[in-house]
């Protein structure tokens, strides 16, 4: 793991760049207010919920395991996309009524939900890369 990049800085990357892919992505609102209204939950708690979730949880977790995922920052976006997804197909899901993989939702909704979070992990992944080369451009002009 590199060292010369503060867990701080890794975390507020990670928090920034989930910001804008949970923004990116709730561009799409309908499917998401479509899942939250069948767990149960009114649209705009659901909309925070997720904005809460994408930007402070998922964007400070891929903050700290960046580093030792494989790839490209966009590549290590998905594979940490596409773990989310498996977290709340086989997790999430049961525990908000929607059944395992989301069945109770339809039978698309394992694939609605899993090509969510791999577009969310490919959009954080893209700006955590670019936030990150901007903290290295700025160390390194300080030296």
């Amino acid at each position: 793991m590199r060292t010369d990049v503060s867990i701080t800085d890794r975390i507020g990357n990670g928090i920034v760049a989930g910001f804008i892919a949970t923004f990116v992505m709730s561009a799409l609102h309908e499917p998401m207010a479509l899942v939250t209204a069948a767990v149960g939950m009114h649209a705009p708690a659901g909309f925070l919920f997720h904005f809460f979730v994408g930007t402070l949880l998922w964007g400070s977790l891929f903050g700290i395991v960046h580093d030792w995922l494989p790839g490209a920052s966009w590549l290590r976006g998905i594979v940490f996309g596409f773990v989310a997804a498996l977290a709340v197909l086989f997790v999430i899901a049961p525990l908000a009524g929607s059944g395992v993989l989301c069945l109770k939702l339809g039978v698309f909704a394992p694939i609605v939900v899993a090509l969510f979070h791999v577009g969310y992990g490919a959009i954080l992944g893209l700006v955590y890369g670019k936030l990150l080369d901007t903290d290295e451009a700025h160390y390194a002009a300080h030296r």
